[in-house]
């Protein structure tokens, strides 16, 4: 019997529905429901019947709960104790992100967490694709897309904005362009490898079709070849406003928003040098917050 399962069936107990469990422990509901089969083929017994308005525990149920508070509570009171028998964080934790999220939101606060955790040794991990949290290649990501393994915690960041941007070269040249008209327009897109991104479909929407000048995987080789001005693309707010040479050519409200995950292994979150790390990252991202969502344009 996987004993983490045990968390499903308290979740179910103290929020009286799968959905009420999903919330609470930021699953979704099916996750849920097949946690709970497990546990009950595990066990060999049915732990749950439904109710009107929900689940109800059967016999063998409430022991089981029972028993899950019992292990919940010693559990937090080892972690307590843990927690408290070195007070100074410190080790290495490793964060992997976009290399624009790294770049531009993590790195320029590394003076203040340094400051702050002395002995915390931070790796940031610029990746290009997604790491295996399970297999320990990361302790701790951001995501652009909200995670879907069952075997990780999520929790979300906040959003930001995408915006058209053009060179004052190429506006001049070519006038500032029209949205309903960007098919007239040399084009700068992302490759096949982000052919999934809210950026590239909305590109391939708004130009109707046309072929792209450029296409690339690099968010910075798009961004440079725009302010050369070799065409117009769409780039998050938080990379391209105030890039000298750069203006942006649309609202916000005319791009879709993107979203920022936090994902970490549930073995790993309480760990206090992990913990660091992502309240670490959380702050970051409510300090950023005006920027990401482009309130600040160039």
């Amino acid at each position: 019997m996987d004993w983490n399962d045990l968390r499903y069936l308290l979740a179910v107990h103290e929020g009286g529905s799968l959905a009420a469990a999903a919330r609470r422990l930021r699953v979704d509901a099916a996750t849920v429901g097949r946690r709970l089969t497990a546990l009950e083929r595990a066990v060999g017994v049915r732990l749950l019947e439904k109710a009107p308005g929900g689940m109800r525990l059967t016999v063998a149920g409430e022991q089981a709960v029972q028993a899950a508070k019992h292990i919940d509570e010693t559990a937090t009171t080892l972690e307590r104790q843990l927690a408290g028998a070195d007070v100074q964080v410190s080790g290495s934790v490793r964060i992997t992100a976009p290399e624009t999220v790294v770049s531009h939101i993590l790195a320029p606060h590394l003076p203040a967490w340094r400051e702050r955790y002395p002995a915390l040794r931070l790796e940031l991990r610029a990746a290009t694709q997604v790491l295996n949290l399970s297999r320990r290649e990361a302790d701790v990501a951001v995501r652009l897309f909200r995670p879907q393994e069952d075997t990780l915690m999520a929790r979300k960041l906040g959003e930001f904005s995408l915006a058209l941007y053009g060179s004052r070269t190429y506006v001049r040249r070519h006038g500032r362009p029209r949205l309903d008209a960007l098919h007239e327009h040399a084009l700068l897109g992302y490759d096949e490898s982000l052919a999934h991104t809210p950026e590239q479909q909305w590109l391939e929407r708004a130009g109707n079709g046309a072929p792209f000048a450029l296409r690339s995987n690099s968010r910075y080789a798009l961004l440079e070849a725009a302010r050369q001005g070799v065409g117009l693309t769409v780039l998050p707010c938080y990379l391209a406003d105030g890039v000298s040479g750069l203006v942006r050519l649309s609202r916000v409200e005319d791009l879709p928003r993107r979203e920022a995950w936090l994902a970490v292994h549930p073995d790993l979150q309480h760990a206090p040098r992990v913990r660091a790390a992502i309240d670490l990252v959380v702050e970051v991202f409510q300090h950023e917050g005006a920027r990401l969502r482009g309130e600040r344009p160039s």
